[in-house]
């Protein structure tokens, strides 16, 4: 296996072709003050990661769901009849002072334009312009004499833009005069089809412009997914994408390519919110009484000094004498780095406080004296309980012998 250290400049480059086989040479490997970069991270159960889907577009074969929220805007390729929305000019030069109609009226969406008191409203939606003025003149004729009326088309309106939900029955509401389109279960092709055949009944030639804003059928995906023990996030709704092994890139590209069975070119931003796969351990050797394993995962930065802080320093019946072990890929064979807690310690020599990697052990030797000590309890204490009991059963005979009884406690029963 290739292995690369690679650190920064002014310390040494290591590289070996073949699993090193011989302890570590300290001018070799990243310590404190010449520390490497570790290679790029790569998922592992049990990691968790973060998931975010920053684009959540269905694609085409998406068929709409009641609650679904869709954006439709229709535009008119013809302009010769007048439409809701629709601003139109008209002036009637007959009209008295008092009350005259020059002016730019809105097309309300009854199908009406309001002329005002005491005229009234006038129906022109659907009609050409010559139309409106004359449904206008043959309304005004009632009140005026000379009632002859100019319109013109101020400004188009558009009929339909805004955005709509599909209410429980699968249908769009379009209001008067449009009325509702059904689109629950078509897809977006049938969607666009079902809204062009129904709005060319109210005009020529209309352009349907139709997205869906939010469904209500897709679950959002944002948050922490662990990476369960047979290297699978699970995506909830949309199933499951082996990460195992991978970089973040390869696990974005992965993730994205599930999402597109459902989703159109899903955005996918993953992160490593907790590093559990990648750990180092602490070994404290106990003085006789067992020894203590403590799992730490791996930030990158750590050096047997950080490992210790851990630990709230070396625990008691330690000594001051500790190795690193690294993994090693030949059977047999072992990495091991001597430090010199003295001098790491107490002068600050950072030769021997090296950079913890994924998999080191940090070993800690008890001390010999008190392991020695405890040997010795363990091999005496069951002398000394037979001892106590001895002397503690021959106490209690005496106590209780005839004798000691008549003699209130003088063996020859004597009295004074």
């Amino acid at each position: 296996m290739l292995l690369l250290l690679a650190v920064n400049a002014g310390c040494a480059v290591v590289q070996h072709h073949q699993p090193p086989v011989t302890p570590l040479r300290p001018v070799s490997t990243p310590r404190e003050l010449c520390k490497t970069t570790l290679p790029q991270y790569r998922v592992e159960p049990p990691d968790i990661l973060n998931i975010n889907v920053v684009r959540l577009v269905p694609n085409a074969s998406y068929r709409f769901n009641t609650s679904d929220l869709v954006r439709v805007s229709v535009t008119r390729n013809s302009l010769d009849r007048l439409v809701a929305g629709d601003v139109i000019s008209v002036r009637v030069p007959g009209a008295p002072a008092v009350s005259p109609i020059d002016g730019t009226f809105i097309v309300q969406p009854d199908g009406t334009v309001s002329l005002g008191t005491p005229y009234g409203s006038v129906k022109v939606v659907n009609m050409t312009l010559e139309q409106a003025a004359d449904a206008i003149e043959s309304s005004l004729s009632q009140m005026l004499v000379a009632s002859e009326t100019y319109v013109a088309l101020a400004q188009a309106g558009i009929p339909v833009d805004g955005e709509f939900a599909i209410e429980i029955d699968g249908t769009v509401d379009f209001g008067h005069p449009y009325g509702r389109v059904s689109l629950d279960g078509l897809n977006v092709i049938e969607a666009r089809e079902a809204l062009q055949a129904h709005f060319e009944t109210h005009f020529t030639e209309p352009t349907v412009t139709f997205s869906l804003i939010q469904s209500s059928a897709l679950q959002q995906i944002v948050g922490e997914h662990m990476v369960g023990p047979d290297g699978f996030v699970t995506l909830g709704a949309y199933g499951s994408v082996r990460v195992v092994g991978m970089t973040l890139d390869e696990a974005n590209q992965a993730i994205a390519d599930v999402l597109s069975r459902v989703l159109d070119e899903p955005k996918v931003a993953t992160s490593v919110l907790a590093y559990n796969s990648k750990q180092f351990y602490i070994i404290t050797q106990g003085a006789g009484v067992g020894d203590g394993v403590f799992r730490f995962p791996i930030t990158g930065n750590e050096t047997v000094l950080d490992a210790l802080s851990l630990i709230n320093g070396l625990p008691q019946g330690a000594s001051t004498e500790m190795w690193v072990a690294r993994p090693n890929h030949v059977s047999g064979k072992y990495s091991v780095m001597p430090v010199d807690w003295d001098k790491v310690t107490s002068l600050a020599e950072t030769s021997t406080n090296y950079q913890l990697l994924p998999g080191d052990r940090l070993y800690v030797r008890r001390d010999p004296f008190l392991a020695f000590d405890t040997k010795l309890a363990k091999f005496t204490a069951p002398l000394e309980r037979i001892l106590g009991f001895g002397i503690l059963g021959a106490e209690t005979a005496t106590r209780l012998s005839g004798p000691v009884l008549n003699g209130g406690g003088n063996p020859l029963g004597r009295r004074f």
